[in-house]
């Protein structure tokens, strides 16, 4: 079975972290986090993957290149000009040929996706829709459907007002290849906000499931810290680069900690960080790789970033420190957003060099060492 990844996002919402690279690789847990999505398409047994990408594509394709280094092959496909959801997946119909699935690069979920595969063919679906009950609904498709799990009413976005349930559209599709046919050539387009409405009306059979585990739409720098809280606490199981030695407590190899130091589980320190004498580690304290804590730090509820550096008696809480970040002696900074202009590092053992199988129309037809000639928003 095939996988497509919308991945072009500029991530405008997680500004300042997506300043100098693509939502899909803003860190979590010290990987990006599109990383745990290609993790868990590998987990069920989903290997080739086509990553649609657009707003700084060079990033994207030099760290994941070939997929081997996961065990998947991944081909790209490259927008010159922002096609949508539906109109990205368009882009690549000649490399679809059975039921395939359609998710987002910068979404975090532990679905059990084998699960959904099964349920969208018993039912004879020629789409569904993979639905979860959230506490916010106007930021999202509203969903309604019968006992049977069909369709009967889908919303995008709603006014406060006009909310008819609490389950929503997760951006995760299990389509047939005839969905294709009802995506127009060579103009932006949503599944959402055209496609799915339109399928509706011709009473095609779309289906929606809610699904068991957590899901989260990494959109804003609040949902970025709770994820990582989230999966902290064991509310979404993702495979952390650390061990667990109780407690809540994840810690990473290489890892050096002063005996004075202080920790209050749940807490994460990445590989090959130093925590100083009489630094304190308070609840949901994330660290990332390589970092540095200072004599007397004090961090609570805080992500920091891999290769950071915080001076001797500084303090942090509630606050989001990107990567490569050096905060002064002494300095105190609360509720905010800290970064450096940094870049994700290639992996130790890189993969083989992408494969380029679409372009939009738009785009000159040129090596792949110049696909990506300016920042192209999506």
């Amino acid at each position: 079975m095939q996988a497509i990844i919308l991945a072009g996002g500029k991530g405008t919402r997680l500004h300042p972290l997506t300043t100098d690279f693509p939502k899909p690789m803003v860190p979590l847990f010290d990987r990006p986090v599109m990383e745990h999505t290609i993790e868990l398409l590998s987990k069920h047994g989903i290997s080739d993957i086509i990553v649609t990408v657009s707003y700084l594509a060079r990033d994207i394709m030099d760290y994941f290149g070939d997929g081997s280094r996961w065990g998947v092959r991944i081909r790209y496909s490259v927008e010159h000009e922002p096609l949508g959801t539906a109109g990205a997946v368009k882009l690549v119909r000649e490399m679809i040929d059975d039921t395939f699935l359609v998710v987002s690069g910068d979404a975090v979920t532990d679905f059990d996706l084998s699960a959904a595969i099964s349920r969208h063919r018993r039912a004879s679906a020629i789409a569904t829709m993979l639905l979860y009950q959230v506490d916010e609904p106007t930021q999202f498709g509203l969903v309604q459907h019968d006992e049977a799990g069909k369709v009967t009413r889908f919303l995008e976005k709603p006014r406060s007002s006009e909310v008819f349930t609490d389950t929503v559209n997760t951006g995760i599709y299990i389509l047939e290849p005839d969905v294709l046919s009802c995506i127009p050539y060579d103009q932006p387009c949503d599944f959402a906000r055209q496609i799915f409405p339109a399928m509706l009306n011709n009473r095609e059979p779309i289906y929606g499931f809610s699904m068991p585990g957590y899901w989260c739409d990494v959109g804003n720098l609040g949902q970025y810290r709770s994820v990582h809280f989230d999966a902290l606490t064991r509310k979404v199981e993702l495979d952390l680069p650390a061990t667990h030695i109780g407690e809540g407590i994840w810690i990473g190899e290489r890892v050096a900690v002063d005996p004075s130091v202080e920790i209050a589980g749940p807490v994460y320190i990445g590989e090959g960080t130093t925590v100083h004498r009489g630094a304190i580690l308070g609840e949901r304290a994330i660290i990332g790789s390589e970092s540095t804590i200072e004599e007397n730090a004090r961090i609570r509820r805080s992500v920091v970033g891999s290769r950071s550096m915080i001076g001797k008696g500084a303090q942090i809480s509630d606050c989001i420190i990107g990567d490569g970040y050096n905060l002064a002696d002494s300095e105190s900074v609360s509720d905010r957003t800290l970064v450096s202009h940094v870049k994700y590092q290639k992996p130790t053992m890189p993969s083989a060099p992408a494969t380029v199988v679409s372009r939009s129309r738009t785009l000159p037809q040129v090596a792949h060492e110049s696909v990506h000639s300016e920042k192209a928003a999506a």
